[in-house]
């Protein structure tokens, strides 16, 4: 049997994970599906050393695999590395799934992977609310919930497949909220992709959510004494049921259509709950072995007991609720269910005999848990309608930069040079200015002897030379084809010219394979306050003339112009315009 028919050692049976060492043998697929199966019998696991020994397997395969650079599995995995300390129960987890939350957003951030940036804000806010943090999580949750639902759907199924995981994890942070309005609208988004891009057991996963979100809801609108829409809501679940069954049944290669076949207990809870009776009791108390998590327990002993309340059967209701609700009075991670298991009891045990004036405390409660309900509601659409707009705001910005930006070099075109030129001779902030412009000696013979692809190279890499030789507070621009501007403020005319003569000295230098012996013919002038920044640029084109002239691969300084011509029209080859729509885009310069 081959390692990749092995899979992993600890699922088969062994006491440890022994996948890192596979990490050489196995294709970046095979590890990723390995990983997410770890994680997920990690989740299912009853003995805590089990856990810890899955856990350990997955902190091991990132360990390996972190040399390869940034990957998408390497992605993968921190992000399941992450997702156990989230969903874990030590509170020391919550260091180390911060630092792995952190370098996980960092390279989202560097390659522009703004789905993952909205995973990265779901799974904080999951963090923050697990350990009763409920409130400082709502603005991770805006920020998720603000990226997320205005993603487009990427065309690769991959992509759309990690898209439709996002909001389904989003689905749970806003359901722990008790945001069941904002969870509904993200949770049909998430079944949409997956219908089209997802797995059966991928579709089956986005169901029970929505069963869970469907119920969840119901419960919470019965607290709230709103009976009709909570009916409404528990038919919902029933219904969305019976379509998760089918995929389960599909999913557990089991015949027929679902209905005898799915041995789930949300499922299972669902029907029961929509019309609660002896009938479920049975099926309800073998399916208790399948409910993992706390939701899931919680729902099924309030399904459970309603079916026994509807048999007259109290006691056993109370039995069913108590030592549940005395197991969890320490657990902040499920408050809303939490307190709907509480109400349960309360009503059983209570009867008809309750006060009325307990009867009105807890209908006055309900209604401020609401009324805070509807302000956390508020605060979290809030967040993120700033949090879009923040966005909107930074795509703009960055479109105005694009503008001003020369696609080859990477550095400020022509645009932006009129812009700062034009701030130079309007602000004494920049004075004492002066501009440079330069033209390569014997480029066009690179672009006839070799190809603009290779000319496109060295233009590269004179611009990468000139920025990195002269000093950060100088603009080195491209003005078209090969011919470059600096604009230098807070600088005399002697240093300008002493540093643009170093900077044609390390162009000069530049390897034969990488410059191509092109050299820098410069010309260097002053730009006066209050001029035509136009006159100055037509007094650095002729000094630069005059450099070419004498050979080349030199800098040569401008005569001043007269007074009496600093307002002259500008030159046709010199204009000078400024785009009243980016203007904001360039910083100002500041005094040394």
């Amino acid at each position: 049997m081959s390692i990749r028919d092995e899979g992993c050692a600890l699922l088969a049976g062994e006491p440890e994970c022994r996948c890192a060492a596979d990490v050489a043998v196995l294709d970046e697929r095979e590890l990723a599906e390995r990983a997410t199966e770890k994680f997920l019998w990690q989740q299912r696991a009853e003995a805590t050393g089990r856990r810890a020994a899955a856990r350990r397997g997955l902190d091991a395969m990132l360990a390996a695999v972190r040399g390869r650079g940034p990957t998408a599995l390497v992605h993968e995995l921190l992000r399941l590395a992450a997702m156990l300390r989230v969903l874990g129960e030590d509170r020391a987890d919550v260091e180390e799934a911060g630092a792995l939350l952190a370098e996980l957003a960092e390279l989202a951030e560097l390659e522009g992977d703004t789905r993952m940036l909205g995973e990265v804000a779901a799974m904080r806010a999951h963090r923050a609310i697990t350990f009763g943090q409920g409130e400082s999580a709502l603005v991770d949750a805006a920020a998720a919930f603000a990226i997320l639902t205005e993603a487009d759907v990427p065309p690769a199924a991959d992509e759309a497949r990690r898209l439709s995981r996002a909001l389904n994890g989003l689905v749970l942070v806003l359901l722990k909220l008790g945001m069941h309005e904002l969870a509904d609208d993200v949770s049909q988004h998430a079944i949409a992709v997956a219908e089209v891009h997802g797995s059966d057991m991928e579709r089956l996963v986005h169901q029970l959510n929505r069963i869970r979100l469907q119920l969840s809801w119901a419960i919470r609108l019965e607290r709230g004494g709103r009976l009709a829409a909570a009916a409404t809501r528990f038919v919902g679940a029933a219904q969305t049921a019976r379509t998760a069954a089918v995929l389960w049944s599909r999913v557990h290669e089991r015949p027929g259509d679902g209905r005898a076949a799915a041995d789930c207990s949300i499922i299972r809870s669902a029907y029961a709950l929509a019309r609660p009776g002896a009938d479920h009791l049975a099926i309800l108390d073998g399916v208790a072995e399948t409910a993992h998590f706390t939701e899931d327990r919680i729902v099924l002993a309030i399904a459970t007991a309603r079916c026994l309340m509807a048999t007259q059967r109290r006691a056993d209701a109370t039995a069913v609720l108590q030592p549940l609700r005395d197991e969890l009075s320490a657990d902040s991670t499920e408050p809303g269910l939490a307190i709907a298991l509480h109400r349960e009891l309360s009503r059983i045990e209570g009867g008809t005999g309750r006060s009325d004036a307990l009867a009105r405390y807890s209908a006055a409660l309900e209604e401020e848990l609401w009324a805070l309900r509807e302000s956390r509601l508020t605060a979290l659409r809030s967040h993120a309608e700033r949090h879009r707009l923040a966005r909107m705001h930074g795509a703009v910005a960055a479109q105005a930069l694009q503008a001003l930006q020369d696609p080859l070099t990477g550095l400020p075109n022509r645009r932006a040079l009129d812009l700062r030129l034009r701030e130079a001779t309007t602000s004494a902030d920049s004075q004492p200015c002066a501009v440079a412009l330069i033209d390569l000696d014997r480029f066009k013979a690179v672009n006839d002897a070799r190809s603009h692809a290779a000319g496109d190279q060295v233009l590269r890499a004179v611009a990468a030379c000139l920025r990195t030789t002269l000093r950060a507070r100088d603009l080195v621009g491209r003005y078209g084809g090969d011919e470059f501007v600096v604009v230098m403020p807070i600088t005399a005319l002697p240093i300008a010219q002493t540093a643009l003569t170093r900077a044609t000295h390390a162009v000069a230098e530049l390897p034969f394979d990488v410059g191509a012996g092109v050299t820098m013919s410069v010309g260097v002038g002053r730009v006066p306050l209050h001029s035509e920044p136009a006159a100055a640029l037509a007094a650095a084109d002729a000094a630069m003339y005059r450099a070419k002239r004498s050979g080349g691969n030199r800098v040569v300084s401008a005569v001043s112009a007269p007074a009496a011509h600093r307002r002259r029209t500008p030159s046709r080859r010199f204009p000078v315009t400024v785009p009243e729509e980016i203007t904001a885009a360039i910083p100002r310069i500041a005094p040394a």
